[in-house]
């Protein structure tokens, strides 16, 4: 079937929202519905004009109990292996539903294409007639349908919020980003168990959005607190006074929700519910047994407009049994937010591995501790695997010059460029006392226009340059094929860096999940990309703590997540030097393959610690400009109309002005006036010829002058 399509191409993706507003006709069929609000109740009690909004929230009663609550597996199972499979209930407790669309009611879908967005009019219901040109798979932006009571009529907004994705082996598309499940480490004296340390995180991040069950009938799901084991279960039609609001939701791919008061169910059963507890070798348990908590998100973005965007998080403890035995050891890692080296007033801040506790060599027990002082911190854990040790980790202090630097101003007319200049090494100027912007660097500033009297501010500096390497395999050559399973590499690292990018060459379309893990299992950082065929440079900007047999790779999640990149099983040499800060040592799959990342960039930062700052004045004079045009008699040619510039090339004019040496007297400030040699070695018909001296008097007091020499 041929489709016309009406495209409208934006670059990037629009932040502004999209706001389409309508009435809906009235009718009898419902005294609350979304076509009429005669008895549509309203948030605030005596309020009859209001949105009607949704308040989503993730169930603790049903992560903890649906399905006989969590299960999981050991790395060698032979289904699910190295999975926690968790079921998310997502009730709508608000006043109104959670409604998106894939179609506006002008009949139009936005696509997202990679870096282009696309607005497509009149496209036949069935999104598989759209495909993007430049070869990404498409994302569709959804319209969330906010509605409104105004009295008795209802009406409604239309706002460009979310997306979704298509999802193959459901067959239906999924709202992304619905969801995210992660396993942490519970922090003493932390209440929000979203800032707890993540060690393991969820494969599933979309929901097709429908109304599977109700409040009632899903007894525990729906609460008046989301807060693990607390809240009053709300059984009953009659704790929400706009029960059953909405249009009745399934998987269309047209419109999706949530009606007030029902629920939206996701079973463990299902694919990709699950966290990956991540492997170490094939089919070899990393993280430690122990006691863990899951906590989940719903709508982690604040992509959907609500009521409440603070209730949209839970947490369940659990013990996990099914990996490492508790108290097998290993090492921790240490992560600094920058380089080990400061300037003197910086400061440094220091995380170790996760755990249950800390005890730091200073003493401190938080698991970031932020020091300015030299000296070696370490940091021992108590943490599932047992008591672990992190690395030391060396700060060192960057001193800077012995002396501010000594500043010299200049005096220009309003208008005019401007040159000021301070003493030191390494000079760097700024526009205040403290803090500000850097405005140049070297001991001379220059100013193309000074329009008005402006301050500046010099200070020298002492500067250690960061480390930029590239590490790691260089390409893909020497043999090998695209691959998809679960393997690593494993580095070390020496001391902290920022691994800024890799390259993948990757076989087909689609989205990858790069992954980098500590020792111990622990999950450091993540990164879902879509990648096109062939070779792309992946930029990631992580930083890497210090710490040994540190792994790294794309993990093969799901079915909306694969590999199918390339990685060599010829041509590989192990190590691989990261500079000297550290060394890529060898794979999961032995010392003949190499997996997937090539030509690792790594950075470390520049250190410049600066002297105080000494202040320079650049003056703008309100004076007046003189365009003088002279002719010295004695060099002038009058066969080439140009003066001879004989005393020039015989190194005969002074770099000063001559006439205060021969005992003129200057007045009102002249004297005193220099050139530079690089003005002395012009040729040409610019050349200078000779000193001369201007005077400039006052037309209504001719008795009144100024006088200064110039170089003609």
């Amino acid at each position: 079937m041929k489709h016309t399509y009406t495209r409208f191409f934006f670059k990037g993706i629009a932040s502004a929202l999209l706001v389409l507003a309508f009435s809906v006709p009235k009718s009898a069929q419902a005294q609350c519905s979304t076509a009429t609000a005669k008895t549509c109740q309203c948030k605030v009690t005596g309020q009859t004009n209001c949105e009607l909004l949704p308040d989503i929230q993730i169930s603790w009663y049903a992560l903890a109990n649906y399905a006989s609550g969590p299960n999981q597996f050991a790395q060698n199972a032979t289904g699910n292996a190295g999975r926690l499979q968790v079921s998310g209930s997502t009730p709508n407790q608000g006043f109104g539903p959670l409604e998106v669309r894939g179609v506006n009611s002008q009949n139009q879908r936005t696509f997202i294409c990679g870096p282009d967005t696309i607005t497509v009019g009149h496209l036949a219901n069935d999104n598989n007639g759209f495909a993007c040109d430049n070869g990404y798979e498409a994302r569709q932006r959804l319209y969330q349908r906010i509605y409104r009571k105004d009295g008795n009529t209802m009406s409604y907004t239309e706002e460009l919020r979310g997306t979704m994705t298509y999802h193959p082996t459901h067959n239906h598309y999924h709202v992304d980003d619905w969801t995210t499940m992660t396993l942490r480490i519970q922090q003493a004296g932390v209440s929000d168990p979203r800032q707890w340390p993540i060690v393991a995180s969820g494969a599933k991040l979309g929901f097709c959005l429908m109304d599977l069950s109700t409040c009632p009938s899903s007894p525990g799901h729906c609460r008046t607190s989301q807060v693990y084991n607390q809240g009053t279960a709300l059984n009953s039609s009659s704790n929400f006074p706009n029960y059953g609001l909405g249009i009745g939701y399934s998987c269309s791919e047209n419109f999706q929700g949530i009606s007030s008061g029902k629920t939206d169910i996701y079973s463990e059963s299902l694919d990709g519910m699950w966290i990956n507890l991540l492997p170490g070798d094939p089919g070899q348990p990393v993280l430690c047994n122990g006691s863990y908590w899951i906590v989940a998100e719903v709508d982690p973005r604040n992509a959907w407009r609500e009521e409440n965007e603070e209730n949209n998080y839970t947490a369940i403890p659990i013990t996990i049994n099914t990996q490492k035995a508790a108290g097998s050891g290993g090492t921790g890692s240490l992560m600094t937010n920058k380089r080990a080296l400061i300037a003197t007033g910086e400061t440094i801040t220091l995380t170790a591995t996760p755990g249950s506790s800390y005890l730091w060599s200073n003493g401190a027990t938080s698991r970031s501790i932020t020091v300015s002082t030299a000296g070696t911190y370490s940091c021992t854990v108590t943490a599932p695997c047992g008591s672990i040790a992190t690395p030391s980790i060396t700060v060192s202090l960057l001193a800077p010059p012995s002396t501010p630097p000594v500043g010299t101003g200049t005096t220009v007319l309003v208008g005019n460029p401007a040159s000021i200049s301070a003493t030191g090494t390494n000079v760097r100027w700024y526009d205040s006392a403290l803090g500000g912007n850097l405005v140049g660097t070297g001991n001379t500033l220059n100013i193309p226009a000074l329009n008005a009297t402006t301050n500046y501010w010099a200070a020298a500096s002492n500067v250690s340059t960061g480390t930029a390497v590239n590490a790691g395999k260089s390409d893909n050559s020497g043999g090998g094929g695209y691959f998809n399973g679960k393997h690593w590499l494993y580095f070390d690292a020496f001391q902290p860096f920022n691994l800024v990018s890799f390259k993948v060459y990757a076989n087909s379309p689609g989205k990858r999940q790069f992954v980098l893990r500590d020792q111990l299992g622990n999950l450091i950082h993540e990164k879902f990309v879509e990648l096109l065929p062939g070779m792309t440079e992946v930029v990631v900007n992580w930083p890497v703590p210090a710490g040994v047999q540190h792994a790294i790779t794309a993990f093969d999640d799901n079915s909306d997540v694969y590999q199918d990149l390339y990685r060599n099983n010829a041509g590989v040499s192990y190590p691989y030097a990261i500079g000297s800060l550290g060394s890529i040592t060898g794979s999961s799959g032995g010392s003949g393959v190499y997996y997937f990342l090539y030509d690792w960039r790594v950075t470390t930062n520049d250190v410049i610690s600066e002297t105080a700052r000494t202040i320079v004045t650049a003056t703008a004079h309100p004076g007046v400009g003189t365009d003088v045009k002279v002719i010295l008699d004695g060099p002038y040619d009058p066969l080439t109309g140009l003066m001879a510039d004989g005393l020039r090339a015989s190194s005969l004019i002074p770099t000063s002005e001559p006439f205060t040496s021969l005992g003129f007297t200057h007045v009102n400030g002249g004297g005193g006036e220099v050139v530079s040699p690089a003005l002395l070695a012009v040729t040409g018909s610019n050349a200078p010829v000779d000193w001369i001296m201007l005077e400039l008097r006052s037309a209504s007091t001719p008795c009144k002058w100024w006088q200064l020499a110039a170089l003609w």
